[in-house]
């Protein structure tokens, strides 16, 4: 990874992060703690190619502007129950963490404003398979506070309109704002992706590949451990454009749920584009002239 191209992903970055339209429904300011590295990351690295200006990171409060209480990079609209439990820790790691590793290098489940970032490259110089050095993030796995707080409400977006989540949902008037800039980004995401179907007929969220209407269980399971029992239904993070090291991937208007089977099918494409679409009708057309 050159110096060229994560200025090309810095450069990403900002681009994505003067969306104003997520700016205007969200409060954005400072909360939480930001993730620290060690003294033992630093001699790692120290050789690498790094993604500069990372340090002291921040998630931004996701609550409507002029909210009262606390700011929080979360809602508080779900009862609570072991299936609610399940899907908010699903919705923290899809979101604000990075998704497994191995260790050597890159840290299992780290948060995604962790501030030593290297590519794939520069892991390779320094991993060593005898000893698990947790120092980094992925950089294709990386995002910003912005961004982040951009991906959360789409994501957002489409859990709370999950044909069977209603009965999960904290309906009370204090959220009532909230719902409502779920709603408006509902509206935005339609309009922007008016070439390609994001929810069904009576708007609910599908598996945008397959087109199949999800369920509660698609997204998280509470009687069955989905790392083991894999179903081709099972909603995962899925991109516009896919992960990579030269484009941040985790921002507003890049995720979409897609099931297992339907990322499977699409791959690396971009969604938005026609070229999965043209290759599947021709293996059709090959099969059934």
């Amino acid at each position: 990874m050159t110096t060229t191209e994560y200025t090309q992903f810095e450069e990403s970055c900002r681009l994505f992060e003067n969306n104003t339209h997520y700016s205007s429904l969200m409060c954005m300011k400072q909360c939480g703690s930001c993730p620290t590295a060690s003294d033992t990351c630093r001699e790692y690295i120290t050789e690498s190619e790094l993604l500069m200006n990372r340090e002291g990171l921040k998630n931004l409060c996701v609550q409507p502007i002029g909210h009262t209480g606390k700011c929080s990079r979360k809602f508080n609209i779900f009862k609570k129950s072991k299936i609610t439990e399940k899907l908010i820790g699903s919705i923290d790691h899809s979101i604000y963490t990075t998704p497994g590793n191995d260790d050597f290098v890159f840290k299992n489940r780290g948060s995604r404003l962790f501030p030593f970032v290297l590519s794939g490259t520069e892991a390779k110089k320094i991993r060593n398979k005898k000893i698990k050095k947790k120092c980094s993030i992925p950089l294709k796995d990386t995002s910003t506070p912005i961004l982040l707080a951009q991906a959360y409400l789409d994501w957002l977006t489409f859990v709370v309109n999950i044909v069977d989540i209603k009965e999960h949902l904290i309906t009370s008037p204090t959220n009532n704002t909230i719902f409502e800039i779920i709603d408006a980004n509902k509206k935005h995401l339609c309009q922007l992706f008016n070439n390609r179907t994001i929810f069904d007929t009576n708007g609910n969220t599908i598996c945008v590949v397959t087109q199949k209407t999800t369920t509660v269980a698609d997204f998280a399971d509470a009687d069955r451990d989905n790392r083991v029992d894999i179903r081709d239904n099972d909603i995962q993070l899925g991109h516009n454009v896919s992960r990579n090291d030269c484009c941040v991937s985790i921002h507003g208007e890049n995720l979409f749920p897609m099931s297992r089977r339907g990322n499977l099918i699409i791959g690396e494409r971009v969604f938005t584009q026609d070229i999965w679409l043209d290759e599947l009708q021709a293996i059709v057309s090959a099969h059934r002239p």
